[in-house]
């Protein structure tokens, strides 16, 4: 499993909308992944043109009756409207199985100024929209005057989603070390282990989860709702569902946000990521180095290293769960590194292990694991993305990894081995090329630890007409975090369509 692609992932306490949203997106990107287009039932249908944008407000636009049969809203989750839209499991058999994505809808609280709808998702592979929209982390500019919907992607939550009989964290339960053969071994047999059981338990449904199926899923999610265009805004893992439905349906956007951007020209065993993780550690390593009530300031990436030999000697035992492995101290640093406001949590855990105490570690790990749906999150990035089909390769890939990763080289050796054996085949993705919709905007942070920068602007880069917004600072996504530089820049393109200079800087 990636680190990134948000498992929909922070460590923050939510306490308001800056901090609700980081709690469902901080995690989403797990590693920079690869996204191809392959042969379809629905593909773009040029006979729809765009709707230009431009910077005069939008005309009302009421709701649409829309179409007979459409979705039937029922109220729920605290004022939210829900329903479902059925859509093919194979898309190549129309006419097969059926599954049901599961919707919900914030109505624009200012119907007659009412854009359209704006679809939204926190990341992932296996973050839920439902809950984005239910947290209420969009500012009430974009509330008043759209329909805000959320869904949870095929394979997540009330969407079919999986449960694999063998937990996600069963091949960190031991020591993922790339170069010691014994832990290279035993790592792999928990990975088939954990491989050959969610096979069993999802034969049909397992090849049938990846990023264009979920794109047409919400392309479904449009017709059903009457609406001849939508507007986007993914975060993270949800930026490989937006280039996906760009590539797919250009014509059926009106604009497109995307932040924290997932570079799909990339393989799945790819040491940015990791590497973005070691730069994000060193930065935590310096703040904790001058806070004076950083409980590890003396030497936190000392303290890490020490805690990492005791457990890999010795697990520490916690109380009603599994032990704090060494595979376990990786992922409980790697979840509070995604946002500044989640360090002192990582000092205090490392302090406590550092004591003897795993128990704080060992609850940030399995909240890692519980913040999104991590079977999923496993089943979409090994289709999504080429990974190499030999054990050797995924050792010798790993083992690089360490010396410039070397505190999360064990996740990249997880991940490469659990998508080499994976039970259903690779289907990845490509970047998109010729693109005829309307201008994206898309966000970057210099220091995102997740989605690294360079992934908005290689994005960019490869279309012409969409604009790079930056900002410079620590976490993974901006959008909704309180930065009004971003926040008004997004409003005002999504309200307007109006796009800042380009190569704008906050």
């Amino acid at each position: 499993m990636h680190m990134a692609q948000e498992h929909v992932r922070s460590a923050r306490r939510v306490t308001g909308r800056r901090s609700a949203r980081r709690l469902l997106v901080a995690a989403a990107a797990l590693t920079t992944a690869a996204l191809a287009l392959c042969g379809c039932a629905r593909g773009p249908e040029p006979g729809v043109p765009p709707i230009p944008l431009s910077s005069s407000a939008p005309v009302a636009a009421p709701a649409p009756p829309g179409p007979p049969g459409g979705p039937r809203f029922t109220p729920c989750r605290g004022g939210l409207e829900c329903a479902s839209v059925p859509v093919p499991v194979d898309y190549a058999n129309p006419a097969g199985p059926t599954l049901p994505v599961a919707i919900a809808r914030r109505p624009a609280t200012n119907p007659a100024a009412r854009v359209g709808v704006l679809l939204v998702n926190p990341g992932g592979p296996g973050g839920s929209g439902i809950e984005l929209v239910q947290a209420g982390v969009l500012p009430p500019e974009i509330t008043d005057r759209f329909d805000v919907i959320g869904f949870d992607p095929r394979g997540v939550g009330d969407s079919a989603g999986l449960q694999c009989p063998l937990g996600p964290d069963t091949p960190y339960r031991g020591d993922p070390d790339p170069g010691d053969p014994a832990d290279e071994a035993a790592t792999n047999d928990a990975v088939d282990r954990y491989d050959l059981a969610c096979g069993q338990r999802y034969p049909d449904l397992l090849p049938h989860l990846g990023t264009r199926n979920v794109a047409r899923d919400m392309d479904r999610i449009r017709e059903a709702l009457g609406e001849e265009r939508i507007d986007y805004l993914g975060f993270s893992y949800g930026t490989s569902i937006g280039q996906a439905y760009a590539q797919l349906y250009p014509t059926r956007l009106r604009s497109i946000v995307l932040d924290g951007v997932v570079d799909v020209s990339k393989p799945g065993l790819d040491s940015a990521q990791a590497e973005s993780f070691e730069n994000t550690l060193r930065q935590f390593d310096a703040a904790c180095r001058v806070d004076p009530v950083c409980p590890v300031r003396a030497d936190p990436i000392g303290t890490l290293d020490r805690v990492r030999a005791r457990v890999t000697a010795n697990p520490l035992p916690v109380a009603g769960t599994s032990p704090l492995s060494a595979g376990l101290l990786e992922i409980g640093v790697v979840y509070p590194l995604y946002s500044t406001s989640s360090w002192p949590q990582l000092a205090q855990a490392l302090a406590a292990a550092d004591a003897g105490d795993g128990a704080p570690m060992r609850a940030l790990a399995t909240a890692y694991f519980r913040s999104s749906n991590s079977d999923t999150y496993n089943a979409v990035t090994c289709l999504d993305n080429a990974w190499p089909t030999e054990d050797e390769q995924v050792f010798a890939a790993a083992r690089a990894t360490e010396a410039r990763a070397p505190h999360f080289s064990g996740n990249v050796l997880v991940s490469g081995l659990t998508c080499a054996d994976w039970p259903a085949p690779q289907q990845p993705l490509t970047p998109i090329e010729g693109y005829t919709g309307p201008p994206m905007l898309i966000l970057g942070t210099t220091n995102d630890p997740a989605t690294p920068y360079q992934n908005s602007v290689a994005l960019r880069d490869r279309l012409p007409g969409s604009v790079l917004l930056t900002y410079r600072g620590d976490g993974h996504t901006v959008y909704t975090n309180g930065v009004p530089c971003i926040d008004d820049a997004v409003n005002r393109y999504l309200l307007e369509g109006t796009l800042p200079p380009p190569d704008t800087t906050c």
